[in-house]
């Protein structure tokens, strides 16, 4: 009989023990957070990390043990944008120093200047597209850390040589190519600019700006001298006729001449899934003030016209996204993520919903460089690279510099 209530007393010891088992505890958890998802904006969220991947989402309000908490206070919360083409090297230029020059002590502190101009815009990862030859080796060399940006490089490959990097760093584009006439490398994966229309258009997967269609389109048309010859007449420039320019005018003489090949091209580029890099802040910038720079005189007729141009151009981007392309922030150099900022809010302003424009600034990129698996979502098993925003308040839009904190996996960053 002893034994027998023995054998209870300690079976419903262990029941006891088991039962007071501390639920698991979390490195850092982001609550009250409206987060974006693939169905859009869900609100009444908490995001679990551990280490530096989201671990888990649960309700706001639910009970969790955690070391660190950061209160999104309602505000929405996005994944990490990322920055999908602009040239680290335009940060370093004004040293004069070529970059094989410098010792690989100053790596970090490289890296420390790139994350000072992005990481505070909720730019967790940025894509060098153009990088210097020599610079390269250095952003191999670069390991994960979650106090600094990350950064992926594209290398330039020659004509019919394999644009697949051996490397397996994963801030290296694997299969980065930057080549606009090789056919043979039409890959998902691989970048190109949309030219080589002598036997009519290419339709390549990653398009880098939207100057690259335009371009394309006049040379296709015939059109290319005539838009040369307008701008030569109207700005008095005839060479060195910046990208914006051309850009802006290519896209004003397309729509009043051939709008149906406007058309025509956004559906093929969107039945294709094409993704392709806006660049619209550094066209914006040349709007409002840099076409100064060129010698063109700031006179109000000069800058109307500008105006009128770069307004055709924003709704050739709705045309594109409406039509199915993947649209990614890019080719904003020589800025830094303050222009990224200011592009999201230029989209805004043309009326794409906030949860689009998310999409468009993490998970589009994370697609075009193969990534989208750990980066560009807030779902289990991805990074935790988050960007929490001000919580909007009642009647003024929403605006995308307004970035409350940022988390670059899994640390909370300080903000200033």
């Amino acid at each position: 009989m002893n034994r027998f209530f023995l054998l209870v007393l300690s079976l419903n010891l262990l029941i006891v023990i088991s039962g007071c088992k501390k639920p698991k505890r979390y490195d850092l958890i982001v609550e009250n957070a409206t987060i974006l998802t693939d169905s859009g904006l869900v609100d009444g969220k908490t995001i679990l990390v551990m280490g530096d991947t989201i671990a888990g989402i649960i309700d706001a309000g639910e009970p969790v043990r955690t070391r660190k908490v950061v209160d999104a206070d309602g505000g929405i919360v996005m994944p990490g944008f990322i920055d999908s083409h602009t040239s680290i090297a335009c940060f370093f230029k004004s040293n004069g120093k070529a970059f094989d020059t410098h010792p690989k002590s100053l790596t970090t502190f490289y890296r420390s200047i790139v994350s000072k101009h992005f990481l505070p815009y909720g730019v967790t990862t940025i894509f060098d597209a153009e990088p210097d030859s020599a610079w390269v080796p250095q952003i191999v060399s670069w390991k994960p850390n979650p106090k600094l940006t990350d950064v992926m490089v594209a290398r330039s490959v020659e004509m019919g040589k394999s644009a697949c990097n051996p490397s397996q760093s994963p801030y290296v584009f694997i299969k980065g190519i930057y080549d606009s006439k090789n056919q043979e490398h039409a890959g998902d994966n691989c970048f190109w600019i949309l030219t080589g229309v002598q036997n009519g258009l290419n339709y390549p997967k990653n398009i880098e700006g939207i100057q690259s269609i335009m371009n394309s389109l006049l040379l296709l048309t015939g059109s290319s001298d005539k838009v040369l010859n307008r701008i030569a007449n109207i700005y008095g420039i005839r060479q060195n006729i910046p990208d914006e320019l051309l850009a802006i005018e290519g896209i004003s003489y397309l729509a009043e001449n051939s709008p149906v090949l406007l058309d025509s091209v956004a559906a093929i580029l969107g039945s294709n899934n094409a993704s392709v890099s806006t660049g619209l802040y550094r066209i914006k910038h040349f709007v409002d003030s840099g076409f100064t720079t060129c010698g063109i005189e700031p006179t109000e007729a000069i800058k109307q016209r500008l105006k009128y141009g770069f307004a055709h151009l924003m709704e050739y981007v709705k045309a594109l996204h409406t039509k199915g392309v993947e649209l990614r922030i890019g080719y904003n150099m020589p800025f830094d993520g303050s222009a990224f900022a200011k592009e999201q809010n230029l989209l805004l302003e043309s009326g794409f919903p906030v949860n689009e424009i998310g999409k468009i600034s993490s998970f589009n990129s994370a697609k075009a460089f193969a990534i989208h698996g750990k980066k560009g979502k807030i779902a289990i098993g991805y990074t935790a690279d988050l960007v929490v925003f001000l919580k909007n308040d009642a009647g003024n839009s929403f605006d995308f510099t307004k970035v409350k904190r940022v988390i670059k996996g899994g640390r909370a960053e300080k903000m200033k």
